[in-house]
């Protein structure tokens, strides 16, 4: 999942940046929707940066899942191969990572073959088969954007 959309605050860092309102509102509308998911992930991790934190937060909570978000720093700034350490470094079925672009869609590219654009509180569900081998080898399952949500944002 890509974070939702991010306050540009004069002075405030680029890690600092809060989540404006539409985000917060479009990642509980996500959050709602992922609800459905079965079975639930059993992990979400997050960037460090507060915009990508605030959105797994509400994400997770407007989802129901009652699990808190664990801060992977490599999920900030890093490429594809912080995404693939993030992914391997547990044995989670189904998981959740919450980061920027251009890494997100970059990663689903390279786990796929796909060209996706990852918007702002878009989420990708990819499966990755078992084994060592993980680029180009996975599937979009499906993609959801606030748009196409139920309770999103208007068109």
């Amino acid at each position: 999942m890509r974070h939702a959309k991010a306050e540009r605050p004069v002075g405030i860092a680029d890690r600092d940046r809060p989540l404006a309102v539409r985000g917060r509102h479009d990642a509980a509308a996500i959050g709602r929707a992922l609800a459905r998911l079965d079975p639930a992930p059993s992990v979400v991790a997050t960037s460090p940066a507060l915009r990508a934190h605030q959105t797994a937060e509400t994400t997770t909570s407007a989802a129901g899942w009652g699990i808190r978000p664990t801060v992977r720093e490599g999920l900030y700034g890093g490429g594809i191969d912080e995404v693939l350490a993030v992914v391997l470094s547990t044995d989670a079925d189904v998981m959740v990572l919450v980061g920027h672009e251009p890494a997100w869609s970059a990663a689903v590219a390279a786990l796929t073959g796909a060209s996706v654009r990852m918007v702002t509180a878009a989420v990708a569900a990819v499966e990755i088969p078992a084994g060592p081998a993980l680029l180009g080898r996975g599937s979009i399952l499906w993609m959801l954007t606030p748009r196409l949500v139920e309770g999103g944002r208007p068109a």
